[in-house]
């Protein structure tokens, strides 16, 4: 459905949020889908072929069991942070771009700045998942340029980025 939304509505369409989360580990349950890009031309109608209706800032399409599905786009573009090139998934028919799993984490690190515990939580949940295959050093190189920046959440990312790994490796030995 992602890249059938993502072909129909946007240009350079990437994968993130929970969706994303779910396919780097597995082990997590997305309520929508969140893609990033840049709308195409005539998108609306080209979802509107597709079924599916705009209700506020999410895109829905009823689904054969019942179930509604709803899909948002939360920007047109990949965030600041987010230097790896997406990964690539090809589907039968059509392919869908993931961000890549470290700037997925340092996404989760950067909505951790804001003192949501939920944000906190959800940026344990994909540590946890996925720790082995993190470049954490590589994210503590991020985190040190970004708290040179003059940004609230520049500053907190290393001490969120230290909490997150410590606590994520509590929860591994147990």
């Amino acid at each position: 459905m992602a890249a059938a939304f993502g072909e129909a509505a946007l240009a350079d369409a990437v994968l993130v949020g929970g969706t994303a989360v779910e396919l780097h580990t597995g082990s997590y349950r997305p309520t929508d889908i969140d893609l990033v890009g840049h709308t195409r031309e005539g998108y609306a109608a080209r979802l509107d072929d597709l079924e599916f209706v705009r209700e506020g800032r999410h895109w829905l399409i009823a689904l054969t069991n019942g179930e509604t599905l709803a899909v948002e786009v939360p920007g047109d573009r990949l965030g600041d942070f987010a230097v790896e090139p997406p990964r690539t998934i090809e589907l039968s028919p059509g392919r869908i771009d993931v961000i890549s799993l470290n700037d997925l984490m340092m996404d989760r690190l950067l909505q951790a700045t804001g003192g949501e515990p939920v944000t906190m939580d959800e940026a344990v949940r994909l540590a946890v998942a996925a720790y082995e295959r993190i470049d954490w050093d590589g994210l503590a190189a991020r985190a040190a340029s970004a708290g040179q920046e003059a940004t609230l959440a520049g500053a907190a990312l290393p001490s969120i980025l230290t909490a997150v790994r410590r606590t994520a490796l509590k929860h591994l030995r147990r």
